[in-house]
């Protein structure tokens, strides 16, 4: 490896002649020296990597284990965000809690086994350029047929993009007939399990205090 000298008319750093000065040229020794010392290696990735590091890519990439991990990630920070909320009650921080946990479970299983998980295996069903079923191109533009049937990355860029976007219009459905309601359902299970008290349970709880009261006798109320 070679250090090229930098042209230009800096005269502290080549000298009043436009070649570099005695320091400059010192520097550049020991610069070439140390570079000359270092030890010359090539990385090439064996055909077994490249297929892991693809595999590992699809995987990640992929609508349904995607959203996986994005669900995980979620369940790891923001309940315990929500527990150390330290501006409100205890309860109020454990109802904020089972609440955050309840949508973050329901929303992760809606969309992996309801949603994208079904959406990408019908796309990747419909968009086979090698297939000659009845079904196996009916998403494919016949303009981009040739094309996509010669660039793998292209088909599955294109499988990738139809997919979100069906993925994105399904969610306006399902975030109230399916997410809503789990969240609900999952809440007030985690709340049962917390020993946090239904509002219907609390008021139960006051009329039963009340009721419990024995009325005062007319002599009583005479005395007091």
């Amino acid at each position: 490896m070679n250090i090229t000298p930098i042209d230009g008319n800096n005269v502290s750093m080549q000298g009043k002649t436009g070649k570099p000065d005695w320091i400059t040229r010192q520097l550049k020794r020991v610069e070439q020296k140390i570079l000359n010392g270092l030890p010359s290696h090539t990385t090439k990735e064996g055909e077994n990597s490249v297929k892991n590091w693809d595999k590992t890519s699809g995987w990640v990439g992929h609508p349904m284990w995607n959203r996986g991990i994005m669900g995980a990630t979620a369940l790891l920070t923001q309940p315990t965000i929500d527990y150390y909320n330290h501006r409100v009650d205890d309860e109020t921080r454990t109802v904020s809690r089972n609440r955050t946990i309840a949508k973050i479970v329901a929303g992760t299983l809606v969309g992996m086994f309801v949603v994208r998980g079904p959406i990408h295996k019908i796309v990747t069903k419909m968009t086979n350029v090698h297939g000659n079923g009845k079904w196996d191109k009916k998403l494919l533009p016949k303009i981009y047929l040739k094309k996509l049937k010669e660039n793998a990355r292209a088909l599955e860029n294109y499988r990738s993009s139809l997919a979100m976007a069906l993925i994105l219009a399904t969610n306006l459905v399902t975030n109230f007939v399916l997410d809503a309601p789990l969240t609900i359902l999952l809440t007030n299970y985690f709340n049962k399990q917390s020993g946090v008290k239904l509002p219907d349970e609390k008021e139960n709880n006051t009329d039963t205090s009340l009721k419990t009261e024995e009325p005062q006798t007319a002599r009583e109320v005479k005395d007091a």
